[in-house]
């Protein structure tokens, strides 16, 4: 009887799963009795896929270059959305286990989506996860813009982001990139075209990620990664590349308390008149005021407001 052995999920295909073990990597596949333990109750499918790039598992070798996978460990953390144009309940986990998750934006091609950021906010710390947010293609800024831009990024700082700008063509952004990923396992996430490959291969020379130009008539990327794959950085740490995008729906978050993941809402919030105030038309709400007056950041509110269903 072969020995079972701890190991961690370094890519995911349907059904298919690489495992590393030590220097080597098993193919593997999921037993029936594990697929079933991770379904509801009755039956029911709640994951896109149990197994996530990052996960700990325990797999029984069947040769050198297969194995089963007999159990999934505990999550330290977890990066999941809700998967797109299906059922509310099924959850798509984007990375298992990571420290952070780097969400990367673009300055233009495509333009600034800063909603996509907030999201991605919300989600890695729903997961326990640690943020940076990366602003991409820096050398696309133009002065005229420049005001507009740096008071975006000035609201992300004093809410206590870590926030880096980057350019492949600006070497020293690609090495405050790199100590930023440095020592660590990260996830890199951003919608179509950000630049997200680009930038890794600036990090990492040879590691060969497939690149692709957006599209000059609707100004978005094209999906280039197809699949979540770990790789390893020779500065040390791993860092897991995803594919574009283009919808982030948000998983393990009440949408009765949204405004708890906005900080500079939820610390004013026992300022409203009304406990349950969703800081929309109400009277006397501290929100309101704080937009008016400068004090929240107007993309912030609207990212709010969208979340409610409400813009």
């Amino acid at each position: 009887m072969r020995n079972k052995i701890e190991g961690r999920v370094i890519s995911a295909r349907t059904s298919f799963y690489d495992v590393e073990i030590g220097n080597n990597v098993l193919r593997c596949q999921l037993r029936g009795v594990v697929k079933k333990k991770l379904r509801s109750e009755i039956g029911k499918q709640i994951y896109a896929d149990p197994i996530a790039v990052g996960d700990r598992v325990i797999i029984t070798p069947i040769d050198d270059e297969e194995g089963s996978i007999e159990d999934l460990l505990p999550r330290r953390t977890k990066l999941s959305r809700r998967v797109p144009n299906r059922n509310r309940e099924i959850e798509q986990i984007i990375v298992a286990n990571a420290d952070q998750a780097v969400i990367v934006g673009s300055i233009h091609s495509p333009d600034l989506n800063c909603r996509f950021i907030d999201r991605f906010l919300i989600l890695a710390e729903a997961g326990n996860i640690d943020p940076v947010i990366c602003i991409n293609k820096i050398d696309l800024l133009n002065e005229s813009e420049q005001r507009k831009f740096s008071e975006i990024f000035q609201a992300y700082e004093d809410l206590g982001y870590q926030l880096i700008s980057t350019s492949i063509h600006h070497p020293e952004s690609i090495d405050l990139l790199r100590s930023v990923l440095k020592g660590k396992f990260s996830v890199i996430v951003g919608s179509s075209g950000v630049g997200k490959s680009s930038l890794l291969n600036a990090v990492q020379p040879g590691l060969g990620l497939r690149t692709n130009e957006v599209r000059s008539k609707a100004k978005k990327g094209r999906h280039t990664t197809t699949l979540v794959e770990l790789f390893g950085l020779e500065i040390g740490g791993q860092v897991a590349d995803t594919p574009g995008v283009r919808e982030v729906g948000l998983w393990g978050v009440n949408p009765d308390y949204i405004d708890r993941y906005f900080p500079e809402i939820e610390s004013r919030i026992g300022a409203c008149k009304f406990s349950d105030c969703l800081h929309l038309r109400e009277p006397s709400c501290a929100i309101i005021e704080a937009v008016k007056h400068g004090e929240i950041a107007a993309f912030r509110y609207e990212s709010y407001l969208a979340l409610l269903g409400n813009n």
